[in-house]
């Protein structure tokens, strides 16, 4: 068979994105677990994270600011959207590397919502005057936004409403202490068992309706 012989669907023809399509984002995100209840692993991050929360609750206050530390694929994201189910509030998403000015952090801080819950991803690679007011934004709920320049810079206070940090890193020995200082909670997660591998591919085959034999799961685990 030649190549313009093919049918438009075979293998040999089907073009491969190298970037999710909207519907594969879907996919992965009714696969996430959406509390603590249904997260697979992680028994001691999750129980001390469980504790955290509900005392939150009972104070009727925002939970305090929360550091993941681990490799990558290990659930930080997924625990940060936990995080913000469990509170009923909603989950803004950013990441270290997009915030290279204080004013990015400005911009974002001042858009938040009372309990509103914001993931910063890569928090280790912030820039340091980002970095510097997101202490005080952290630990007093305010900002100083600066107005001019030189002699007649003024700054100019501003008020945030509570919210919490999720902040998420693959290199904690890079974080500062006085950021890391600021975190209430600081949990680092470890690399899955096989065991706890096959629950987790349990769990997303009944969901999407996949038959498979025990052998399979344990093979796939492993």
């Amino acid at each position: 068979m030649t190549e313009s012989a093919l049918p438009p669907n075979s293998d040999e023809d089907r073009i491969v994105a190298g970037s999710a399509v909207n519907e594969e984002r879907e996919v992965e995100a009714a696969l996430r677990p959406k509390n603590l209840a249904d997260f697979v692993g992680q028994h001691r991050v999750r129980n001390q994270l469980s504790l955290v929360l509900e005392a939150a609750k009972l104070r009727g206050a925002t939970a305090d600011h929360i550091l993941l530390s681990g490799p990558p694929g290990l659930g930080k994201t997924t625990l940060s959207m936990i995080v913000a189910e469990e509170m009923g509030s909603p989950l803004r998403i950013s990441s270290g590397p997009a915030i290279q000015h204080s004013g990015d952090l400005a911009a974002i801080l001042s858009s938040l919502t009372e309990g509103e819950v914001l993931f910063l991803d890569e928090i280790h690679r912030m820039s340091r005057p980002a970095e510097e007011m997101l202490y005080m934004a952290m630990e007093d709920f305010r900002v100083d936004i600066v107005v001019g320049k030189g002699a007649g810079a003024t700054s100019i206070p501003l008020e945030l409403p509570p919210f919490t940090i999720v902040g998420a890193t693959t290199r904690a020995g890079l974080l500062p202490g006085p950021l890391r200082d600021r975190f209430g909670f600081t949990g680092h997660l470890d690399f899955y068992s096989n065991e706890e591998l096959e629950l987790v591919l349990r769990r997303s085959a009944a969901m999407l309706d996949m038959r498979l034999n025990s052998a399979a799961f344990t093979e796939i685990a492993s």
